[in-house]
């Protein structure tokens, strides 16, 4: 059984391997894309950690600055690591699990009411979203080790 998009078969059904460009450079777009968001994040964590350390302590964290310093370092490898096409399916599960991470802790929507409620539950929706394109990044990677040079589609 061959691993879900790695290759296709043409409409025709002639049997012959065809490569998709245009899906290629769209997941490149959206490599790229999620990378720079992921590094953007871990650079404006770093220059604001004032205000995550409220954030954080607010949350319930007694020691918040160890644990800004490992989700900019999570954010700024994973996203690294998609600009860089280089173990994209290990960064986007990494950059899923820190994600959804977040999601649990930050972005209870569900303990909240009113429009505090509202405002999480809209972070936590964009969080699924994050973590859908990065299933999908993840998905057409290829293998666990270095990056594939060449994507197919269906």
């Amino acid at each position: 059984m061959r691993e879900a998009g790695t290759v296709s078969r043409e409409a025709s059904g002639s049997g012959v391997l065809r490569q998709d460009p245009v899906g290629a450079g769209m997941l490149t777009v959206a490599r790229l894309a999620f990378g720079v968001f992921f590094v953007g994040s871990a650079v404006l964590k770093l220059g604001a950690t004032g205000t995550m350390e409220q954030m954080l302590g607010a949350a319930g964290f007694v020691e918040p600055l160890p644990w800004i310093w490992f989700a900019a370092a999570c954010q700024f490898l994973g996203g690294l690591a998609l600009i860089a096409n280089r173990l994209v399916r290990w960064a986007s599960v990494g950059l899923i699990a820190y994600v959804a991470v977040v999601n649990g802790i930050l972005h209870g929507f569900w303990i909240l009411d009113g429009e505090a409620a509202s405002i999480q539950f809209q972070l936590f929706s964009k969080n699924l979203g994050i973590i859908a394109g990065l299933l999908a990044i993840g998905g057409v990677a290829g293998t666990w080790g270095m990056s594939r040079k060449e994507v197919y589609y269906a």
